[in-house]
């Protein structure tokens, strides 16, 4: 085949496969995850029903995940960011400037997020999924925690810093579905001084 043709091909191919990105988040974004179904996605592209499953061989959570993957890689650029703690006033900068960066995504991207909170309880792909992607998160703050015990600036020298890493996340993550699914009053400003604060007056001395 020549490169002609398989320029073509694969032009085609990336044509198709916006127009069902394109469908598929209207669709979930008005119908919520379970109320999609690749019928309508297909309907709503003006492609064939194979079409869709032609690039998205496992069906709709494969077509979901791939449009959820915005906001989630922002999310992982977050758990990624590292740095040396040298004080505690340095780690409380540091720690607040990720949640309201954490905060800012979540908000930027509410609605989508909302049938991601929906997708996690509906499909267990996606739920493992999720899953994997927290523990990286918690994987990441267990090794500030083992950087603040080896500099002697934790308040407690004894951590296990799996389970204080745990606290740490899942208090964040808490507070951030609160937030998305429009289930507190508190603003995103308080919420974020005050997690950051508690984190950092508990772990460090």
């Amino acid at each position: 085949m020549s490169q002609t043709k398989i320029d073509r091909r694969n032009n085609r191919a990336r044509y198709y496969r916006g127009k069902i990105l394109q469908a598929a988040r209207k669709e979930f974004l008005e119908n919520g995850f379970k109320n999609t179904t690749i019928v309508n996605i297909a309907k709503r592209a003006n492609v064939g029903y194979g079409t869709v499953y032609n690039h998205f061989p496992n069906g709709k959570e494969d077509v979901f995940f791939t449009i959820v993957k915005e906001p989630i890689n922002l999310f992982i650029s977050i758990a990624n960011n590292k740095y040396i703690v040298e004080s505690k006033e340095e780690a409380y900068r540091f720690i607040l400037k990720n949640i309201e960066s954490l905060v800012e995504i979540a908000l930027k991207h509410k609605k989508l997020l909302q049938v991601f909170h929906e997708s996690i309880w509906l499909s267990s792909k996606i739920y493992y999924e999720w899953k994997e992607i927290s523990q990286r998160f918690i994987h990441r703050i267990a090794q500030n925690v083992s950087c603040a015990i080896e500099k002697k600036l934790a308040r407690n020298s004894n951590y296990n810093v799996e389970i204080v890493a745990s606290v740490l996340f899942y208090t964040v993550e808490n507070n951030l579905w609160d937030l998305i699914l429009d289930e507190t009053s508190i603003s995103p400003q308080t919420m974020a001084k005050n997690i950051a604060e508690v984190y950092t007056h508990g772990l460090y001395k």
